[in-house]
């Protein structure tokens, strides 16, 4: 009897545990950031595409009395990014200078535990994440 229950109580704490969630190969977001001290504000809307290695952002940036909108599509597999400036209706492209970020969480990452952005007390004002974390061992 108590190893049907020990066995019970086993299993409970074990289906607990969290793994990682298989994330959006696709999605966009909504990208806003101040900087008081800089007198910078950008605005934008974030697509990122994790098929192809592709990422494309329309920005809209207010620096003092000074704004401009740029459109950005950055294609890795091709080590390339192309800059479209509205107020100067001109296009460039340079040579990328970071990598790929996947965004996605890997298999073999860790769970730190949950935490709210925002406020769980207002439906809809609030969003619960779990935090992973890959541990890495250097030898």
């Amino acid at each position: 009897m108590y190893a049907v229950l020990a066995l019970c109580l086993l299993g409970l704490v074990a289906a607990q545990a969290p793994v990682p969630c298989t994330t959006p190969t696709q999605w966009e977001a909504t990208v806003f950031e101040i900087n008081e001290q800089q007198r910078l504000m950008i605005r934008g809307r974030f697509s990122y595409d994790a098929v192809y290695h592709r990422e494309h952002i329309i920005e809209e940036v207010d620096v003092g009395r000074s704004d401009d909108t740029y459109e950005v599509v950055t294609l890795f597999d091709l080590n390339i990014e192309y800059i479209y400036d509205f107020k100067a209706r001109t296009c460039t492209h340079r040579q990328l200078n970071r990598p790929w970020r996947n965004f996605s969480i890997p298999l073999n990452s860790q769970s730190l535990g949950e935490v709210y952005v925002g406020t769980s007390a207002v439906p809809g004002a609030g969003i619960l994440s779990t935090i992973w974390y890959v541990f890495h061992f250097f030898f």
